[in-house]
Formats: C-alpha cells, sequence, structure tokens
C-alpha cells in the first residue's frame, strides 16, 4: 500500500511505517506512549546505540584544558528497524525516558555544536513552510523522516552514518531553571552548512509542543576527562568541570524536565 508520498509501507509489526500508519490518528500523548513501549521492547534502529565517539579538547572553569571523550548516538531517536525507521520528533519528557532506557541523556548546546563538527555527514536542513499547525501533523513528521532518508541515500550513505544539520535538538541547559517558562521545551541546531545553526537557543515553546524539525540525540552517561571516568550528569554539575561540555557560565543544577 503505498502512502500518500508514494513511499511503501512495510507489512512488519516492527517497521517505523507500521508505527506511523498506527498511531496517525491518535493522540500526541497516546502515540509518545506508543513509542516509549516500542522502544522498551527494543523496537528501534540498532544503529542508534552503535554510539560515536567524539574526543576533543576544552577548557574547563579556571582555564585548564582538559582532554574530553563522551558518546552520542550516530542519529536521532527513531523507530523501526535500519530498512524502515521513522525517525519521530518528541516531547522533551518522553525523549528523557526512552534515553534513560539506553543509559543516555540529552545533549547541551556545546555538545550540539561538537556534534555537528564531529558528524561524518552534515547534511542540508530541509524545512516546510509553516500553514496553521501542518508541521505537528503525524504526515508532515512521518514525510519529514523519510526527506532525510532520501538526502542520505543521495549522499550515498546508509542508515546508521553518524550525521547531523538535519533536525533542532532538544537541549539541557540554564533555561531548565527559567522561573517564568516553567514547563518549556528548549531547542537548539539545525545547523546549516556553514556551521551556523538556524535555531538558536530558545524555550519559547510549551514542553509539551512537537513539530517535524525537532530531534532527541542521546548522549551516553559514560564521559572521560583526562582519561578518568565521570557521568555526563556528574559533570554538569561540577562548579569546574561543566563547562567542557556546557555554554551556561554556571554549573547545571536543574538537568532534566521531569
Amino acid at each position: 500500500m503505498a502512502t500518500t508520498f508514494g513511499l511503501l509501507f512495510s507489512q512488519e509489526s516492527g517497521g517505523g511505517s507500521f508505527f506511523y500508519e498506527k498511531t496517525r490518528e491518535l493522540s500526541r500523548q497516546q502515540m509518545e506512549r506508543l513509542a516509549i513501549e516500542e522502544f522498551a521492547k527494543g523496537n528501534y534502529p540498532s544503529f542508534l546505540t552503535e554510539w560515536a565517539e567524539i574526543g576533543t579538547v576544552q577548557e574547563d572553569a579556571h582555564g585548564k584544558k582538559r582532554e574530553v571523550v563522551f558518546f552520542v548516538s550516530p542519529d536521532y531517536l527513531a523507530i523501526g528497524n535500519s530498512g524502515d525507521y521513522y525517525t519521530l520528533p518528541l516531547t522533551p519528557m518522553a525523549s528523557e525516558e526512552i534515553c534513560e532506557m539506553s543509559g543516555a541523556w540529552l545533549p547541551t548546546p556545546k555538545i550540539v555544536d561538537m556534534i555537528y563538527c564531529a558528524a561524518e555527514l552534515k547534511l542540508e536542513p530541509f524545512n516546510y513552510i509553516p500553514r496553521g499547525r501542518r508541521n505537528e501533523s503525524a504526515d508532515l513528521l512521518y514525510e519529514h523522516s523519510k526527506v532525510i532518508q532520501a538526502q542520505m541515500k543521495a549522499a550515498g550513505r546508509v542508515p546508521g552514518t553518524f550525521i547531523a544539520g538535519v533536525k533542532k535538538d532538544i537541549v539541557i541547559s540554564s533555561k531548565l531553571a527559567d522561573s517564568i517558562r516553567t514547563h518549556h521545551v528548549i531547542i537548539y541546531g539545525w545547523h546549516k552548512p556553514d556551521g551556523k545553526p538556524i535555531q538558536p537557543e530558545t524555550n519559547v515553546h510549551i514542553d509539551s509542543y512537537v513539530d517535524y524539525s525537532h530531534g532527541t540525540r542521546m548522549v551516553k552517561n559514560k564521559v572521560l576527562v583526562d582519561g578518568v571516568e565521570y557521568s555526563y550528569p556528574e559533570v554538569l554539575s561540577d562548579p569546574v568541570l561543566h563547562t567542557l561540555f556546557s555554554y551556561d557560565k554556571k554549573p547545571l543544577l536543574k538537568r532534566g524536565y521531569r
């Protein structure tokens, strides 16, 4: 059966296209609950946890240079398998719940920039003209996923390639402690080929808002600083080390949306 976009649905119950067809008429809350259940069952492309290693030198809060190694998912969270997957935009709350299943957490804007620099394949951002609430529709979310896969194929790459430039990242930063916008999603990124992000760090949207451009990148909790193992949240809350992963001047005492 062909979709309205001329693509074929998978008949496999675990495929991303099957999940899209199953959930396209559901509410956001119902769809996200099913997405979490699918991740818990392991219904996601295996390449998501084939962690991409990034090694860099960063300065701590005292200006001392430190050798840093951290690990990220090579692509954004998706449901299905490497032959049929749906890169699925989620709320930050659902994103956190899924990240926790993989021993991971959400990136900061600084990590998003480092990911872009290190990515093997940097794709051109593909955007749609806003028309009412079309950009939030299940159909457009799924179509955008397929557009990215088509871009990757046109570049001669395969699923699992370490990519960047295709989504705005859901991030964590000091804006989580904003006393006015207390339940808002923070987004950042969507870098253009010149390396500049289309989306500056912002928390204008309520945390239940999701559109096709949002993506969830996982950062593994295990990181190395000068060869010593730390947890990623531990580094973010450290008064000296937090600048290795964060642009914020102070440690991140609040590091989650829930």
